[in-house]
């Protein structure tokens, strides 16, 4: 998942709505990018994400979000020049904008005292519970290069089906529960679920997060590093010092191989910020006896690790960073690039 900072540079009041209102938000990122089997080139980015939010007379908040960058075709392996009916597994004429089978970066909600109900582009219950370790005091890179290696794991079983999910949460205090389902469009598979808890405390001088997921989908329809899985559970647990560091560990296993031997995943991230400099590293490993992990690293140990530097100009403006490493029991590659960051 990408990591920017949005600010917002619109704001306008439907007239003759209540407090609804409509904000553009922006980013813009420009720098060069390489590693194993890439040429070194110039990198480009350009991405502008509607949010409009509005409120009942009966005190509900409702509101709905479109990021253009990926308002796009959510079956992006469709044939070149290959377009059939709007709306069908190959479909290349519809976007998120007209399809309604699509998320395509589009999430819409609507919120009250009973909780949160999110529909479309948004994380399941499992990935909304747990801290990634990518996500741990991480300014970010042009190209995500420390979020990209082989040994990373981010949305867990999310987007199994057509990736749109609909997730309920709510917050009690310093405690949090979500549940979420993601459905197959063709009606062949039974329908995923999720469920995921927070806890947050304070502990003297650190800010303690915790988290617990739970996600199942139709008997081995999810994959992971090559070999099919039904279910994950896993937590993770972040820790936030007064001193600029941050540190935490995620921890997952999925099960329901058709090998029939589970796969685990472990992840470590560290953070550090002091004045406008900002760092940050993560480590990840994912293993299993399964006969079919990794097919191409023949059932070895798949491993990497990110590194993000980054340093505000102000303004919206930062400098960024960004190395990945893989190794997937064959072969080790990398990658890395180094730009600048606008946000608006």
């Amino acid at each position: 998942m990408k990591k920017v900072l949005l600010t917002s540079t619109a704001l306008v009041a439907f007239a003759g709505a209540a407090s609804a209102e409509v904000s553009i938000t922006g980013s813009a990122e420009m720098g060069i990018f390489g590693g194993t089997g890439v040429e070194t080139q110039f990198f480009q980015d350009l991405d502008v994400t509607f949010t409009m939010s509005g409120e009942t007379d009966g005190g509900l908040t409702f509101g709905a979000s479109i990021d253009l960058d990926e308002a796009q075709d959510s079956l992006s392996t469709t044939p070149a020049g290959v377009c059939v009916s709007p709306g069908t597994s190959l479909d290349c004429t519809n976007d998120a904008l007209d399809d309604v089978t699509e998320d395509g970066g589009a999430s819409i909600f609507i919120s009250g005292s009973f909780g949160t109900v999110t529909m479309g582009d948004t994380d399941g219950a499992m990935d909304w519970a747990l801290t990634d370790a990518g996500n741990i005091g991480n300014p970010g890179s042009i190209a995500d290069d420390e979020t990209s290696h082989a040994g990373y794991l981010g949305a867990y079983l999310d987007g199994t089906y057509d990736g749109q999910i609909v997730r309920y949460d709510n917050t009690f205090g310093d405690f949090g529960v979500a549940i979420s389902v993601e459905m197959d469009e063709t009606g062949t598979l039974d329908t995923g679920y999720a469920l995921g808890f927070k806890y947050n405390a304070e502990l003297g001088g650190l800010d303690l997060a915790l988290g617990l997921g739970y996600q199942s989908v139709d008997g081995n329809a999810g994959a992971i590093k090559g070999a099919a899985v039904e279910d994950a559970i896993g937590f993770s647990a972040v820790t936030t010092f007064d001193n600029g560091l941050s540190a935490g560990i995620e921890y997952t296993q999925f099960g329901g191989f058709a090998g029939g031997d589970d796969v685990t995943h472990f992840g470590i991230g560290l953070g550090y910020a002091v004045d406008a400099f900002s760092a940050h590293v993560n480590y990840g490993q994912f293993s299993s006896d399964d006969a079919l992990f990794n097919v191409a690293g023949g059932g070895d140990d798949i491993t990497g690790w990110g590194l993000a530097l980054g340093y505000d100009l102000g303004g919206g403006a930062s400098v960024l960073a960004g190395y990945g490493s893989s190794d997937n029991g064959v072969a080790t590659t990398d990658t890395w690039s180094l730009g600048l960051s606008m946000s608006f």
